[in-house]
């Protein structure tokens, strides 16, 4: 049994356990089309790298950021139907994690510490991914966007660390991952084989370049908080 201090691991989903991409270029191009049929964009089709900055951020700041000037109300129905696709998928079998995911997270609770999900996505999505994928069987509590309008991750973690023993630390492969670490001087695990950029991720505790590598990661860490 483990002697370090770290007692809550908080986890990123998307780009960190779910190789996401492997079923989203597919259901962005759906709710593409949505907007393709109401004459709002000209047709194309896009590819995982036109879609990687989308991976993290929440669908509002994803569509608002790329489409800036889409009319009110169109962003929504694109996102709505992405979003629909993307529970089909998952509830379907297609979707899947990374490499050695159930076992680094197996590892993890086996150790000792409390799992927390945190992402910036819908319920439905959460719930669909928690079902297809057994997520019960690691986590203990799940935080997502659409139940915490408007809040940041590094907002929403004020209310894990009322719920959760600390210390923590934060596993991700965005900046916003990032900055969660950073707001609250916090140890974190950068994931460079999902979506962020070495650079984005320049200033975590830890790089990795397989999910399987967490667990040694997130061990050498606590380690050197003892």
């Amino acid at each position: 049994m483990r002697n370090g201090k770290i007692r809550t691991v908080v986890f990123d989903f998307d780009g960190t356990l779910h190789d996401s991409m492997y079923i989203y270029g597919r259901a962005f191009n759906e709710g593409y089309r949505v907007l393709v049929d109401e004459g709002l964009v000209p047709p194309r089709e896009f590819s995982g790298d036109d879609l990687a900055d989308f991976i993290g951020l929440t669908a509002e700041e994803a569509w608002t950021k790329h489409f800036p000037d889409l009319p009110d109300g169109a962003w929504e129905r694109a996102a709505a139907r992405v979003g629909t696709a993307m529970d089909e998928l998952i509830a379907d079998g297609t979707a899947r994690l990374y490499p050695g995911v159930p076992d680094m997270l197996a590892r993890l609770k086996a150790d000792g510490y409390a799992l927390v999900f945190l992402s910036n996505c819908r319920v439905s999505y959460q719930e669909a991914s928690r079902k297809a994928f057994g997520l019960d069987a690691y986590f203990s509590a799940y935080y997502n966007a659409e139940e915490n309008p408007g809040k940041s991750k590094e907002e929403i973690f004020k209310d894990i660390a009322q719920a959760f023993p600390g210390a923590y630390a934060v596993v991700g492969d965005r900046y916003k991952d990032l900055n969660l670490a950073r707001a609250h001087a916090l140890p974190s695990v950068g994931c460079l084989y999902g979506y962020g950029t070495r650079d984005e991720l320049a200033g975590a505790t830890e790089l990795v370049e397989r999910a399987a590598d967490i667990a040694p990661a997130v061990e050498r860490i606590d380690a050197q908080a003892c």
